[in-house]
């Protein structure tokens, strides 16, 4: 991944706000959710799971030439905070995971296997037209991210048009009319929901965008050796600063929605986590009346198979209780053999993905990563999952998502 220079006026501003920067060059963690046509698994730890995006952490000393990724980041030297064993991965319908089977003692979100061409969703005939927008949804469930160091957020505005199905965005940051990006005289209709990306970003010098309703909680805390690309903290450590820092924002913000921490592959890490805000309480009872409990579950999943995306998904919603927030989701495999779907197959995907979440009640939110103008900002997805193109023209996939996943 290139890095390129910020020049050092910004860079210092940067570091006086606190705004999460990644250091260098980062390399993606592999990841993979497709099943395989073989039950074997190569790598126990999985070495792909619930994708971790983040922006991440500025030094004590930041230097002059830095990258400003403020978004997704993966880095292979990250380490797992255990060796445990992922979901069982499936290779047709037929014998993919099922929450009656599901095994409970997984401790990674994202199964583990090589691609196949079968895993893909099979391509469909006929071309999209280019047709206006004229099937949006009303569901108010699809959102974007759209990464900090895009720079403007103008380009971000032309998801939210009155008849697309685009309701929210975020920006893995606590606002997003800030001194990096240009806002100006820009409004855009549309919620506009906060990260605390870390611990530590409650109570820096950056405040949080007007008349928030809700707030993402800590990015990707469970990994470690990540290079800055995130802030690991125990589970039990994070528990404590949780259960301060979730009080304090209840207390100031009446009514708002807190979304739990989004681990980027150890289940066993959230476990711990959940058990250690309230040891009372349990997924059965939905954590009962735990002050500290979050609203929602917030999870990330790359993924080339529609089944075993569905299980998944229902697997981890009944294993901890909670509505889901579907934050980073892709037709796409961070694997050994990276998949490279075609524009079909990732259409067909986002079709059935979004017909499926919107069916869901348990399903709050979700926002499909792929929304970037500069190649390096969409980290390795397959380019065929993008919703702009490099100019900041929205894509042939990027209306469809606007109309709600069914193809224009």
């Amino acid at each position: 991944m290139k890095t390129f220079p910020i020049n050092r006026k910004l860079t210092i501003l940067i570091s006086i706000l606190g705004i999460p920067l990644v250091h260098g060059a980062k390399t993606k963690i592999k990841r993979g959710c497709s099943p395989s046509t073989s039950s074997a698994i190569d790598n126990p730890i999985g070495g792909h799971a619930l994708v971790a995006n983040p922006p991440t952490f500025s030094s004590a000393s930041v230097p002059v030439a830095i990258s400003t990724k403020i978004g997704p980041v993966r880095s292979d030297s990250i380490s797992r905070t255990d060796s445990a064993t992922s979901y069982p991965a499936s290779s047709t319908a037929s014998s993919a995971v099922n929450s009656s089977s599901q095994s409970h003692s997984s401790t990674m979100l994202n199964g583990e296997a090589s691609v196949t061409a079968s895993n893909l969703p099979s391509s469909s005939s006929g071309t999209a037209s280019n047709n206006s927008i004229t099937n949006s949804r009303v569901s108010g469930k699809a959102g974007i991210g759209w990464p900090v160091q895009e720079v403007d957020v103008a380009p971000i505005k032309q998801f939210f048009s009155a008849d697309s199905a685009v309701s929210w965005w975020f920006n893995w940051n606590k606002n997003w009319n800030s001194p990096l990006v240009n806002s100006d005289g820009v409004k855009i209709n549309a919620e506009f929901i906060p990260m605390i990306f870390g611990a530590e970003y409650l109570d820096n010098s950056v405040s949080f965008q007007d008349g928030i309703n809700e707030m993402m909680g800590y990015n990707e805390p469970d990994l470690k050796g990540n290079g800055g690309v995130a802030s690991y903290l125990e589970p039990s450590a994070a528990a404590e600063k949780w259960k301060t820092q979730i009080i304090q924002i209840r207390q100031q913000y009446s009514g708002i929605k807190v979304h739990s921490p989004v681990v980027a592959s150890n289940k066993t890490w959230l476990v711990e986590f959940f058990k250690s805000i309230c040891p009372d309480d349990s997924a059965s009872n939905e954590w009962g009346d735990c002050q500290y409990k979050p609203d929602y579950l917030s999870l990330h999943l790359y993924n080339t198979d529609i089944t075993y995306f569905r299980n998944t998904l229902s697997d981890t919603h009944r294993d901890f209780g909670l509505p889901v927030v579907l934050s980073e989701f892709a037709c796409f495999q961070f694997s050994e053999n990276r998949p490279t779907p075609s524009l079909e197959q990732v259409s067909k995907f986002m079709e059935e993905a979004m017909t499926w979440l919107d069916q869901q009640d348990w399903v709050v939110k979700y926002a499909w990563f792929g929304a970037a103008r500069a190649a390096e900002n969409l980290h390795d997805v397959y380019e065929t999952n993008r919703l702009m193109d490099e100019s900041g023209a929205i894509t042939e996939l990027g209306r469809q998502y606007m109309n709600g996943g069914k193809k224009i």
